[in-house]
C-alpha cells in the first residue's frame, strides 16, 4: 500500500496515548507520540521539607511548595533536557543541597545554591548538559 499524502489522512480530533505522527528524515521513517507535540502537564509534588527524590523521567516542569528546610536529589535526566521548578517557600526556608543520582554536578551561579526569597514564588530552570545540570534562579515573584 502506497503512503497517503497529508491531504488524504483523516484529521485529529482528540489525542490519545497511541496517536503516533510518521516523521520522514533522510529517507528514514520514524514514529512519534503526538503528545510530543501537546503542551506539557505540570508535576504538582506537592508540600515538601526534609529529602525528598524527584524523578525526572514524569515530566519536565515541577511545582513546589516548601514546609521547611529540604535537599532534593533528581534522577533520570536526559541529556540536552531542561527542566523548570517552580518553588513557593511558605516562610524562610532553604535548599540545603541538590544531587543528581547519576553522580553529575550541579552548577549555579558562584557555585552557591539558590535559595528561595521568603513567601515568593521562584522559578529554577535547569539545562542538563555533558553529564551535569546548569541551574538558573528567578526569584520573587508576587501577584500583582
Amino acid at each position: 500500500m502506497a503512503d497517503k499524502k497529508i491531504t488524504q489522512l483523516t484529521e485529529l480530533t482528540a489525542r490519545t496515548q497511541t496517536d503516533l505522527i510518521a516523521i520522514v528524515n533522510g529517507g528514514e521513517t520514524k514514529k512519534i507520540n503526538v503528545e510530543d507535540f501537546m503542551a506539557e502537564p505540570v508535576i504538582d509534588v506537592g508540600q515538601v521539607s526534609g529529602s525528598i527524590s524527584v524523578d525526572l523521567s514524569q515530566g519536565h516542569w515541577y511545582k513546589f511548595e516548601l514546609t521547611g528546610n529540604v535537599s532534593i536529589t533528581l534522577s533520570n535526566e536526559q541529556p540536552g533536557a531542561t527542566y523548570l521548578f517552580w518553588v513557593y517557600s511558605n516562610g524562610n526556608y532553604a535548599v540545603n543541597a541538590m544531587t543528581l543520582s547519576s553522580g553529575g554536578d550541579i552548577y549555579s551561579v558562584g557555585g552557591n545554591l539558590p535559595n528561595p526569597a521568603n513567601n515568593a514564588w521562584n522559578l529554577y530552570k535547569g539545562y542538563v548538559i555533558n553529564g551535569g545540570m546548569v541551574l538558573t534562579e528567578i526569584d520573587n515573584f508576587s501577584a500583582i
